[in-house]
């Protein structure tokens, strides 16, 4: 009991010593447990209600649709993708949008935890989650990884395995794995440039330093936005290429 007083004491001391403030206004606010991102913003920044991904959307590239049953959409069915399928938590949009980009770009790394768990939700949701035996986030490129400091899709993704024993009272059958796949060679900013041009700068990208890591096994790739695919298909091919037998995406955001 004591123990318990003395923490919440501590805590409340803590809110007067560092007092959270909206990332998207700069005003204080009170954290609420009702949603992780309302740690970070404030209800007007917020927004009525989150852009989450929903039905109704294409079942192979997650393209969500305005209205209408789940159906391929023109580009899966001209040129169908390398992956299986691909899942969001949010539509890339309103605050979604602004928290990306402070948290990749600015290093507001205090998003990463709800972040996280809005993507482990999304997960449970969209997909079977021990139809899987890897979780891979989509690598930066050694040149990338130093001048920003950290990989933004693993930071999405480093926490699951805790947030699934805590959801499933037990440890998954997958595991996180960041060195089965590797960005070899650097790459332009996709930011700007239409399917084909990233698809021509993402050529030759990745490789998979030990094949036999991947030979058999179903993966799950992790990233933070999706837009035309073209990065986490490329992945695929090479993780396809290298023996894996399907490969499948999940992402924070879609556009």
């Amino acid at each position: 009991m004591i123990k318990k007083m003395a923490k919440a004491v501590v805590a409340g001391m803590g809110e007067l010593v560092f007092p959270d403030i909206c990332l998207g206004c700069g005003k204080y606010i009170k954290n609420s447990t009702d949603n992780p991102l309302s740690a970070c913003f404030c209800p007007t920044c917020l927004g009525p209600a989150l852009p989450v991904f929903d039905h109704p959307f294409c079942p192979a590239c997650g393209r969500c649709f305005e209205s209408g049953p789940d159906h391929l959409c023109g580009a899966c069915l001209e040129t169908p993708m390398v992956m299986d399928s691909v899942r969001a938590a949010f539509m890339y949009k309103d605050v979604i949008q602004k928290a990306l980009g402070l948290f990749k770009y600015q290093s507001k790394l205090s998003l990463a935890r709800p972040f996280e768990r809005h993507l482990f939700q999304a997960f449970a949701t969209h997909f079977e989650m021990n139809a899987f035996d890897l979780i891979l986030p989509i690598p930066l490129h050694a040149s990338k990884a130093k001048s920003r400091g950290f990989n933004q899709a693993y930071f999405l993704v480093r926490n699951f395995s805790r947030l699934y024993k805590d959801a499933c009272g037990r440890m998954p059958q997958w595991r996180i794995d960041i060195v089965s796949l590797a960005r070899v060679r650097a790459t332009v900013s996709q930011t700007g440039l239409d399917y084909k041009a990233r698809k021509k700068n993402l050529t030759q990208a990745f490789a998979c330093p030990k094949p036999e890591r991947i030979k058999g096994k179903n993966i799950l790739l992790v990233d933070d936005v999706l837009t035309t695919g073209a990065t986490c298909n490329a992945a695929a091919h090479t993780l396809m290429d290298a023996g894996a037998v399907g490969v499948s995406a999940l992402v924070l955001a879609r556009a």
